[in-house]
């Protein structure tokens, strides 16, 4: 394994093991297992107890618009099975799904399959990697190559393969509440009605309010605000009216990060409907664990060295470090010195910087 690779593969490890939520894990897996074969894009399948597909990721927005066809005449079908030589459930039962589609790349191209899915989201040739904890399968990473390029190898298959459990981990495992988040959010406007009905939403703020909930995201948007936001709408009719008032608020907390929320008296209410509309501003800042761990890969940090991150950028002491990382204070230090080194800052609060920088630079590149 190149040391590219192993560094992803670390990477990917840590991601799985920091006991965050899935649905915020995933995208972050999925990308950096793309990088490591050299993938067009990649899409995550989740499965629940029964076997069954819940929910979908993917880095390719067509494939939503796909999802209801797929649905209903291939996934799970006699078809799935004969083209590609097991279905989802079967996959998941047995924790191995087809893998590289180049095995069944004859049958592949006269299929409805490729015809009807694959040919329109441009995909020529498929890696999977089950997400086996040694019992069953827990979801599907797939990852595409567009037509006129090369198909998966061997190799590029054996390259993934060792984080299977390691995402499985990531599905499987009890989550946890981190103390800690990262201090700017992503943000999205929901508006509702008076009654809490949903009126108008984009994927950001679907996606948003159902990791508050623990729900699934990918496959369909809220009808309904979930009836532990109804505090926020409940009195709402003085700031209907203009009342000088501050706007509700609320939080909440759950393994994927901090929630706050906040509701305002909607204007463009009559354009939409006689009633009250409120526009609802919600904002997401994931663990702060977690937020490290994604920025400091891109900042080219170690695996070691993004873990002690976390602790500075808490302000731990040396001592305080070496104590809960299990190594001694003179080890503290010295990774000290390399990270300071590295960015050429002297201070916790100058490294602190130095993340603020990598995040907006990298919110501006989504």
């Amino acid at each position: 394994m190149s040391s590219k690779h192993a560094a992803l593969a670390g990477h990917v490890r840590r991601l799985c093991s920091l006991g965050v939520e899935p649905h915020v894990v995933i995208p972050h897996v999925v990308e950096s297992v793309r990088a490591m074969v050299g993938a067009e894009f990649g899409m995550f399948f989740y499965a629940d107890e029964h076997y069954a597909m819940v929910d979908v990721f993917s880095q390719n927005d067509a494939t939503y618009a796909a999802m209801p066809q797929y649905l209903s005449q291939i996934h799970n079908t006699d078809e799935e099975a004969r083209v590609m030589g097991v279905d989802f459930s079967h996959a998941m039962r047995r924790g191995r799904g087809y893998e590289n589609s180049q095995r069944v790349d004859g049958r592949l191209l006269k299929s409805i399959i490729y015809n009807e899915l694959w040919r329109p989201l441009q995909i020529r040739y498929s890696l999977e990697l089950t997400a086996f904890d040694g019992e069953r399968g827990r979801g599907s990473l797939t990852l595409q190559r567009a037509p006129n390029t090369r198909p998966f190898s061997d190799s590029d298959s054996a390259s993934i393969r060792p984080l299977s459990r390691h995402i499985a981990h990531a599905l499987a495992c009890p989550t946890v509440r981190h103390l800690h988040h990262w201090e700017n959010g992503r943000s999205s406007i929901i508006v509702a009605d008076d009654m809490g009905k949903v009126v108008m939403q984009n994927a950001v703020g679907s996606r948003l309010l159902a990791l508050a909930s623990g729900e699934t995201s990918g496959l369909a948007h809220n009808a309904r605000i979930p009836e532990w936001l109804t505090p926020l709408i409940a009195n709402f009719n003085r700031i209907w009216r203009g009342g000088n008032a501050a706007p509700p608020a609320y939080e909440r907390f759950n393994a994927a990060g901090r929630f706050a929320f906040k509701a305002y008296r909607f204007d463009g209410a009559n354009a939409i409907a006689d009633r009250a509309l409120i526009a609802i501003y919600v904002e997401h800042f994931p663990p702060l664990a977690f937020e490290i761990e994604t920025l400091g890969f891109q900042l080219g940090l170690s695996e070691r060295q993004r873990q002690l991150c976390t602790h500075l950028l808490l302000e731990r002491s040396h001592a305080e470090i070496a104590r809960l990382m299990g190594i001694r204070e003179n080890t503290v230090i010295d990774h000290v010195r390399k990270i300071y080194g590295k960015f050429d800052v002297h201070s916790q609060g100058q490294l602190k910087a130095v993340f603020r920088n990598a995040y907006s630079h990298a919110e501006r590149e989504a």
